[in-house]
Order: structure tokens, then sequence, then C-alpha cells
């Protein structure tokens, strides 16, 4: 392997071409500075980011975002893995000395039977066909085989200097409404909350009300309403320890209809509640229950898949904003409207909400409507915690006092 090729660290998508390359980064001046170098090039390639120079947290989660691990080339034994609607990195030659790699997505795949080498190497015959999702043949229909392939790492796991740059970068803006913040669990642009569920589910007006000893301390609570009308409910019977929490959803959403589109999508039947909002609210949001980890592993890949986006039938993405697993009972309102007790009223269809694709104009339209309500949560979220902050200043004064 070339010496420059051991060196890189990660891929970095390049603002002049736009295409993928292998580099590692050096931190400068305390961590202030960047340096991004091109491996298999010059210094006088190296790109300098400067956290200054970032004006927003939309400039760093934008920033964060044309960084990942490295992709891996795929093998002529392992061709089997790329599989159609997969987003893969692929080389594209301008000339024989200059190859690029930019992402596509796989549209078709051609299998042939594979030969063998001298030697008794496998060698792969299938053709793979493309559509380029940027660079020069962005929308592009082209045909390639194996070796020009590799597959994109789903895992986003930061390199500490460039976690620490962009961290840096973003002290600036702590106490400011920018939005969507730096999302490192997945691929997709999902929310990262520091909050744990209870609290979140007691941000406004919601009902849920119990502690929950297995995911915070027993002093944290969800909320502390006195409302007679609140009774006992656990999500998922008590029993189910996996839930997923929704946000975005179309107001009046039916969880029967939401239980029916998961289960035909994915064969997995969890528990679907909706939670209660409030008159001025346009979405609102839902909880996924499960007792099984293979099937709550199994829908949260299907959720958060990097292929896709779910539309509800109202044109809402749906936006995950928080996993967890070892859950316990929770105290919920009457106002919260489950799976089971509307299991026998009819909400039509759920072919309303469906699955748009990556590379159709139907997902640039819901990538584009999930980042604007990333960027609205994120906004809320910072809403809070400065509240929190002022409340807790003004109850410290007047203890002071």
């Amino acid at each position: 392997m070339s010496s420059w090729l051991e060196e890189a660290e990660m891929e970095y998508r390049a603002d002049v071409d736009d295409a993928w390359y292998s580099v590692r980064v050096v931190a400068e001046e305390n961590g202030d500075v960047l340096r991004v170098k091109f491996c298999g090039f010059s210094e006088e390639y190296d790109k300098v980011l400067r956290g200054s120079e970032l004006k927003s947290k939309r400039d760093i989660h934008n920033l964060s975002e044309r960084f990942r691990p490295i992709s891996v080339q795929v093998q002529d034994s392992d061709c089997s893995k790329v599989s159609v609607g997969d987003i893969v990195c692929a080389s594209f030659a301008f000339r024989e000395d200059d190859v690029r790699f930019y992402d596509a997505l796989v549209d078709g795949v051609e299998n042939h039977a594979h030969a063998r080498k001298e030697g008794g190497e496998e060698e792969c015959l299938c053709n793979f066909f493309l559509i380029w999702m940027h660079g020069p043949n962005a929308a592009n229909l082209t045909s390639t085989t194996i070796e020009n392939i590799c597959q994109v790492q789903s895992c986003k796991q930061i390199d500490p200097k460039l976690d620490c740059f962009l961290k840096r970068a973003g002290e600036r803006f702590v106490m400011t409404a920018d939005p969507a913040s730096i999302s490192k669990g997945d691929s997709s642009p999902n929310v990262t909350l520091k909050r744990s569920f209870p609290q979140f589910a007691n941000q406004d007006t919601r009902c849920a009300k119990r502690s929950v000893s297995k995911i915070c301390s027993s002093e944290e609570r969800i909320g502390s309403h006195s409302d007679s009308s609140i009774l006992d409910m656990d999500f998922g019977g008590g029993g189910n320890e996996y839930v997923i929490l929704l946000e975005n959803l179309d107001k009046g959403s039916a969880p029967s209809m939401i239980a029916e589109f998961i289960q035909r999508a994915t064969s997995v039947s969890p528990e679907v509640y909706i939670f209660p909002n409030i008159s001025s609210e346009k979405s609102t949001r839902g909880v996924l229950s499960l007792d099984s980890k293979k099937e709550f592993q199994k829908l949260t890949d299907f959720l958060d898949s990097p292929k896709h986006i779910i539309m509800s039938s109202g044109g809402r993405p749906w936006v995950i904003v928080e996993k967890m697993t070892r859950h316990n009972p929770l105290r919920a309102s009457t106002g919260i409207q489950s799976q089971r007790t509307l299991q026998n009223m009819s909400f039509g269809s759920s072919n309303g909400i469906k699955v748009v694709h990556v590379g159709t104009e139907e997902h640039k339209m819901a990538k584009l409507l999930k980042d604007l309500f990333v960027e609205f949560f994120n906004h809320q979220k910072r809403l809070h915690e400065k509240l929190d902050l002022d409340v807790e200043n003004i109850l410290r004064l007047h203890q002071a006092l």
C-alpha cells in the first residue's frame, strides 16, 4: 500500500471540484485553525480552515458533512454486497492520469458468473449502473465495474482533531439561535439530543409523567402536572425496552396508519403512540415502542437509512430525535393516542405515507424540508436551554437576597 494512503485519516470532499480525497488533518494555533493535507499531493494544495471564518452553525454543520471515514474498496469476491439503492463512492476517469471519486446511487446490477485469474484469484465480471449524485456527471446514468466502486462507511466517528476544531468554532454561537447541531451518531441528518426522553417529553405542554430510573437519575422526572385526568398507561404494556421518538408527524396522524405503514415496509409491528399538541402547532410527535432488540435495530435501520426519507401524507419528512433502550414504564395523559386504543377506528390506507429515494426530485424536496425542520428544532432547543439558564440565575439571585 502506498505510504500516503497509509497516513490517510479520513475523506474530504473538496470545494474546488466536489470530489472526495484521502486526507489527514493538522491542528494549528491552539486548535483554532485546521490544515487539511491531501494525501499524495504537495503542501501547496493544503486547505487551511479557520474557525473565525465560519459565520454560523450552518457553516459548521456543512463543513462537518465534507468529512467522513475512508471508503473501502469492494473486492471482486464481495460484489454481492453492492445492491440496488446503495450509495457508493465511485471513481471517474477524466483522463488516464486524472481519476477522481464521487458519490453515486446504484440504480441496477447486471450479474455475471465470475472468472478466475491466473493463480486462482476470483475476478468479478458484473456491471453496475450508477446515477451520479454530484460532480460533473451529476444526475447522469453510467455503467462501471467492481474495481471502480468503494463502499461508503456509515459509521461517522469523527476525528478528534476535527471534532475539537468544530467545537471551538461552535462556541461562538452557543447562545445564538443558529441552526443545525452536528449529528455524530449516524449518516442520516437527524438531530442529536443531549436531553433524555423524559426531559424532551416535558419541554412544553406535554403530559407524560414518571421518572425513568434506568435512563436518568431518580430526581429527573417528566413534568409535574397535577391534572386529575392523568392516569397510568405503560408504553408497550410495561414490557417494551426499546423506544424511538419521532418528530414532525402530521397533526392528527393516526397511530394505526403509522403502524400499518411500518408493518408493510419492514414486517415489524411496534406499538405506536401519538402525543397531543397545542392548537398553534402544525405538527406533532410520536413514540414507537418495541420489546425485541432485533426488530428495534431493523426499524432503526429503515428509518435512519441514508438511501431514503419517510414522508407523511401531508408532505412532512419524519425526523428521529431520540432512540433509547431499557425503557421503563411512563405515565401518560388520556390525550395520548395509542395504536391499541384506536385499533377499531378506520383511518383509511397507510398509502399516504411513502418512501422517497435518493436521486429523485421528491427526495431533494424532502431533504430540504427535513433540514428546515432541524433548523427549527435546534432553534427551539437553544431557547429552552437559555430559558432554563435564565430561570436558574434568577432563582439563585433571589436566594442570595
